[in-house]
């Protein structure tokens, strides 16, 4: 990891402050580093984004080991990017992320945002790029920000049933609440990836999903 990149919300007390807010922490596991915040954002914040989304989406594409990025049934979300700092609400988020994990503005990935029908879901994934993979060499090279080491994701809607975010090895599950956050950290107390951070988006049963997602890097990802 970067020097300059540092995680704060490694099981952290009951509340954190992120952009002047309190959030409660509402579970916080140390192996995997998993952290579930309440209220991240408002719902006038989760609906704004939203808003700005929806003319913009299109099938959500995947980093294959062999064949690079593609569309895969394994991924069957809409999403769109919005490249960092592009509008006012945009910046605010990923100032508040950087606020609160320690990781700064500069080595994030543009926000993504997700939307998911019923029926959609992904299927368990690895948010770091194994370094076995062919396809991982040129997408980790230190001029494009180098590994990713966390993932910030923001829960713009509440989900009916279903739409959870689940850690099978830790037998952990996470519901999709409007505003809720739920941040993870790949590595182990060692600094190796930690597989245990596998996850999957369960399958919606009812309603529909929205999140905002934030790739964090080891270094500065350029704009």
């Amino acid at each position: 990891m970067s020097d300059s990149a540092t995680i704060q919300l490694s099981y952290p007390p009951a509340q954190v402050l992120a952009g002047g807010r309190r959030c409660q922490v509402l579970a916080a596991i140390k192996q995997p580093n998993v952290v579930v915040l309440d209220q991240f954002l408002d719902a006038a914040a989760c609906q704004a984004l939203i808003d700005l989304a929806r003319p913009r989406m299109k099938r959500s594409s995947v980093v294959h080991h062999l064949d690079g990025i593609r569309v895969d049934d394994s991924r069957t979300s809409s999403g769109c990017y919005f490249q960092r700092g592009e509008l006012p609400v945009v910046a605010d988020i990923e100032q508040r992320i950087a606020d609160i994990t320690g990781i700064p503005v500069e080595n994030g990935e543009g926000l993504q945002v997700l939307n998911y029908q019923p029926g959609q879901h992904y299927v368990p994934h690895w948010d770091y790029f194994p370094l076995e993979s062919a396809s991982s060499a040129d997408i980790v090279r230190p001029d494009k920000g180098g590994q990713r080491i966390a993932t910030f994701l923001i829960y713009l809607n509440t989900v009916p049933m279903g739409g959870e975010t689940e850690f099978p090895s830790a037998g952990v599950k996470v519901a999709a609440v409007q505003g809720n956050a739920c941040f993870f950290s790949y590595c182990d107390a060692e600094g190796r990836l930690d597989p245990r951070t596998l996850h999957s988006g369960n399958a919606v049963i009812e309603g529909e999903k929205w999140i905002a997602v934030k790739w964090l890097r080891e270094g500065r990802v350029p704009a």
